[in-house]
């Protein structure tokens, strides 16, 4: 039988052998994915530095901040012509919500409003109330939001990204009823006031 040839150490030249691949292997196992990960570290950064670049970088026109818009957009309203008056009721289809705990305020609403020449929609509940009265409108729907609210006397106006010019109206715990048919009329002649941003 053939003998194996001994390490001074009491291994053989065969374990010591396998022991120098094994870290060998390791080695190179370590520098690769250090190599990696620099590699990745150094992508990280250049993109970092890149997007604080972009956040800085100066306006067109100088002594201006340029602007940065994250995620949606918010919606702008359509600016009425100067001395624009309230849309007429029969050009307004308006749908009212109750956010009280009155039963049935919505559809009695709704009917007042039909006789008063609105178009209408299904009456329902809400639960974005608030105040008296919220009008909800979107950016071609100012002067019917205004036309809504020359009925009910007071509310608030909310802009959302609906299409056209058809409005909500949320009824809130403040709501007593709507205007006097003459005060609405007076005020459907009178010119609306310059929304924000126009």
């Amino acid at each position: 039988m053939p003998s194996r040839r001994s390490h001074p150490y009491g291994r053989s030249a065969d374990d010591v052998r396998r022991s120098r691949l094994r870290r060998g292997r390791t080695r190179r196992l370590r520098i690769t994915q250090l190599v990696v990960f620099s590699a990745l570290a150094i992508v990280l950064i250049g993109i970092g530095a890149y997007a604080i670049g972009e956040l800085r970088s100066p306006a067109t026109d100088p002594g201006q901040i340029a602007e940065k818009n994250f995620g949606a957009v918010a919606p702008e309203v359509t600016c009425p012509e100067p001395g624009a008056v309230p849309a007429a009721p029969e050009d307004v289809t308006v749908t009212v919500l109750n956010g009280t705990g009155t039963s049935g305020l919505a559809g009695r609403t709704t009917e007042e409003l039909a006789e008063r020449g609105y178009g209408t929609g299904d009456a329902g509940n809400t639960r974005n109330a608030s105040g008296a009265a919220v009008i909800v409108h979107g950016p071609e729907g100012y002067l019917a939001a205004q036309s809504v609210l020359a009925q009910v006397g007071e509310g608030q106006l909310r802009l959302d990204d609906r299409e056209g010019t058809e409005v909500d109206l949320l009824l809130g715990d403040g709501y007593d009823g709507l205007v006097e048919p003459e005060v609405a009329a007076e005020t459907l002649a009178t010119e609306v006031a310059v929304p924000e941003g126009c």
